[in-house]
């Protein structure tokens, strides 16, 4: 076993449609218990809206602070858990608990694809807002609010938290995102990634490029082969071209180790 111990436990916290298990997160949970890395889940809901999903973490981290002693937290969220993150370290007090956050593939710009479906397919009586709904039960958790959430990810709607939840000085802020380099990556988003690929350029499927850049330091992930949104949590729990998904998140906490974090 190697020790990467940090001075602070980190918390997972997943973006939407996902839970907190070892499914979404694939081998990474073992990888941090393997190199003696303290770490809990977010305890977020799948489907709920960001203000929500704030409050829960804001509750988890508070109750750990009590049951476990630890007197600050480095996050590590993984795309619109990035944002419920900021949300709590900005506007909920959570600057006093958190000593950094670290997002991976988190649309901090938004993502024209929730402005898309909101301008082109979400009507009150629409088809595809019925279907949104029903998937959102499928895979939410206790308090699915899938419009909403769709809504708070645009393009306009990010714009606007942008300015009311602005980076808290005694935080540490970096960001990280991958690419697709072809719909053939990943066909789960081989939709969206052509759409992307049109308006708004490199992009994993889901965030362009660009748009997921925030914090004192950005990372471009690279691979042999693209690496989509959902890829990079290694749900797939496989190696992508000479990439290793767990080694992403190891070089981010011999990252925090340097800072003394």
């Amino acid at each position: 076993m190697t020790d990467l111990s940090l001075k602070y436990p980190i918390v997972l916290i997943h973006g939407t449609a996902a839970r907190d298990n070892s499914l979404f997160w694939g081998r990474i949970p073992k990888t941090f218990r393997d190199n003696n890395i303290l770490f809990y889940y977010g305890k977020t809901d799948g489907w709920a809206n960001v203000s929500d999903n704030a409050q829960m973490l804001k509750a988890n981290l508070l109750r750990l602070v009590e049951t476990t002693g630890a007197e600050k937290f480095n996050l590590i969220a993984h795309s619109k858990g990035g944002i419920d993150a900021r949300h709590f370290i900005s506007t909920l007090g959570g600057h006093e608990i958190v000593a950094s956050l670290s997002t991976l593939s988190t649309p901090h710009l938004g993502t024209p694809i929730a402005d898309y479906l909101i301008e082109k397919h979400l009507s009150e009586d629409s088809i595809t807002k019925k279907l949104v709904h029903r998937i959102s039960f499928l895979f939410g958790g206790q308090s699915p609010n899938p419009i909403e959430v769709i809504r708070d990810l645009s393009v306009r709607e990010m714009q606007t938290f942008n300015q009311f939840n602005p980076n808290m000085d005694n935080v540490y802020y970096q960001s990280f995102a991958s690419t697709m380099n072809m719909a053939q990556d990943d066909l789960l988003y081989a939709l969206t990634f052509k759409y992307l690929t049109r308006v708004a350029g490199e992009n994993d499927g889901m965030i362009p490029l660009q748009n997921a850049a925030w914090g004192d330091r950005f990372e471009h992930i690279r691979a042999q082969k693209g690496i989509s949104h959902a890829a990079i949590t290694d749900i797939m729990r496989r190696n992508i071209g000479n990439l290793q998904i767990p080694q992403i998140y190891l070089d981010i906490i011999s990252g925090l180790r340097a800072l003394g974090l």
